[in-house]
């Protein structure tokens, strides 16, 4: 599978100076992600690594093709009972060359070509004489058959390893997938939490600016006499606390800022110390959440985790088909032909003599082999078949824990929108408090740490506002990875090619 956005160019993140920071929006981060992240680039080599192994079982049925050449040479001196020298000679020589193949039952073809070539002289003691010294080419093409009638017998025992690399293949792709989904939540979580840094720290600054505007009301008040020094010092206290959110709200920005970075796969040592990224403002948080049996349905139907224990399941069945042919006594049956030729003169003539089918041979083999007990194979088939009923309450599980994930997402972002209206409404009442409170402290109705303290409640609220907005998100986030929508959400759809080809 391919993500449609992946063959969009790469998005050149700069780092400029804290004034003019690069803008970059979701889509955008998500596209860099997409392309550049380590983990999922690591993550993407699998499937090509399992697309390699089914070729190396298909290979397996490969035809294959052998030769062989045999050369070999004597001379002897000897003294026979007379005395006198005698030698014998031997030259004798062989080729063949033929193509085997493994075929699907578990037989195995092979046709040859063979030819061999022998000249010499040797001393028969009978005779009490030298004899031989003619030359003779031998030449034979054959086929032979054999095929397991037990163990090793069938497609489905041979084709058993391919079946399981298949498998794997599939798994590789559906972790890629997993991959693909986690790194989507991930850099989404990731652009909003900086975006909330950044609010954040506009909110400090606008705490700041207030801060220092009471600072001055606060001196002219004392000034004229119209206030104590101490509530010049609570002012400047005051001020000082906002000083300190905004160092605090910058260090969040910086961390925020290279965990997008990292998450986009734009980390490195290229980077200066404090780089600096503009992201999009925190969004308004969708007022509707569909019904909780679609999201269910939609959770059960794009469970990567439950396919991929379903494909172990398929591995271990063919496991069990492996072990329970391990069982079997090994009987084998092989029928082997061939024509031949012979001739004094070349090996020429010796294949036109073979080619007209002047001599033949055929042969028919039997073998049996049994280990005494078969323990080994009757353990591995128990062993096997514990496995295939573990990963069943394994695929049980995997279920069970998506059916809570689903209830918790969805019941957690339910509250999170609920949390959301009431901190709204929160800052809208802490708002008119703190202007009721300013009015009675300008007409000296309040004192100036009651008006301290509902600002300090004003901002607590607006906090807790940025709180509620970032938890809804990131609510809205988890639960569309649950339910496996995070592509939908970012209007992606996968490609029918694999993402690894990307």
């Amino acid at each position: 599978m391919k993500l449609k956005s992946l063959v969009l160019p790469l998005l050149l993140v700069t780092v400029a100076p804290s004034l003019h920071p690069a803008t970059v929006t979701l889509r955008e981060a998500i596209d860099q992600a997409l392309a550049s992240n380590l983990g999922l680039r690591i993550q993407t080599l699998d499937p090509k690594i399992a697309e390699q192994a089914v070729v190396a079982e298909e290979a397996a049925f490969d035809p294959t093709l052998f030769s062989r050449a045999n050369l070999s040479q004597s001379d002897l001196d000897w003294e026979d009972s007379d005395g006198a020298t005698r030698q014998t000679t031997s030259d004798s020589r062989s080729y063949s060359l033929g193509v085997t193949k493994r075929v699907v039952t578990g037989g195995q073809i092979t046709a040859r070509a063979s030819q061999s070539r022998s000249d010499g002289s040797s001393f028969n003691s009978d005779l009490g004489q030298l004899v031989g010294g003619s030359l003779s080419e031998r030449a034979s093409i054959g086929l032979e058959f054999t095929q397991p009638l037990l163990r090793d017998f069938g497609r489905d025992v041979n084709l058993a390893p391919l079946r399981q690399a298949q498998s794997q293949s599939r798994v590789a792709d559906l972790q890629t997938r997993n991959s693909v989904l986690n790194l989507l939540q991930e850099i989404e979580v990731a652009y909003w939490r900086l975006s909330d840094a950044y609010e954040r720290r506009d909110l400090g600054l606008s705490n700041l600016e207030l801060s220092e505007k009471l600072l001055e009301e606060a001196n002219e008040r004392e000034r004229l006499g119209l206030s104590t020094r101490i509530e010049t010092l609570q002012a400047e206290a005051s001020l000082a606390q906002r000083k300190e959110q905004i160092i605090r709200a910058e260090q969040a920005i910086r961390e925020a800022t290279d965990a997008l970075l990292a998450s986009m796969g734009s980390l490195d040592e290229s980077l200066e110390l404090e780089p600096s990224l503009a992201v999009a403002p925190l969004p308004e948080s969708n007022s509707t959440i569909q019904a909780f049996p679609n999201v269910l349905e939609n959770a059960l139907e794009r469970n990567f985790d439950a396919d991929i224990q379903e494909e172990l399941l398929e591995q271990l069945e063919q496991q069990r088909i492996l072990a329970k042919n391990a069982e079997r006594p090994e009987v084998d049956v092989s029928l082997s032909s061939s024509y031949n030729g012979l001739s004094p003169n070349s090996f020429e003539d010796s294949f036109s003599e073979a080619l007209d089918r002047r001599g033949d041979d055929w042969g028919l083999s039997l073998s049996f082999n049994l280990p005494w007990g078969n323990r080994s194979a009757k353990s591995s088939v128990r062993q096997t078949l514990f496995r295939i009923e573990q990963g069943e309450l394994r695929l049980a599980e995997i279920r069970q824990d998506l059916l809570r994930s689903v209830r918790s997402a969805w019941r957690d972002l339910d509250t999170s929108r609920q949390q959301l209206s009431a901190a709204e409404l929160v800052v809208a009442l802490q708002e008119a408090t703190y202007e009721q409170e300013r009015s009675k402290y300008d007409e000296g109705l309040s004192t100036f740490r009651t008006l301290l303290e509902a600002q300090r409640d004003l901002d607590v609220a607006k906090a807790s506002l940025l709180d509620a907005k970032l938890s809804a998100i990131e609510s809205e986030i988890s639960l569309s990875r649950v339910e496996g929508t995070l592509l939908e959400r970012h209007g992606i759809e996968w490609n029918a090619t694999d993402i690894s080809n990307n």
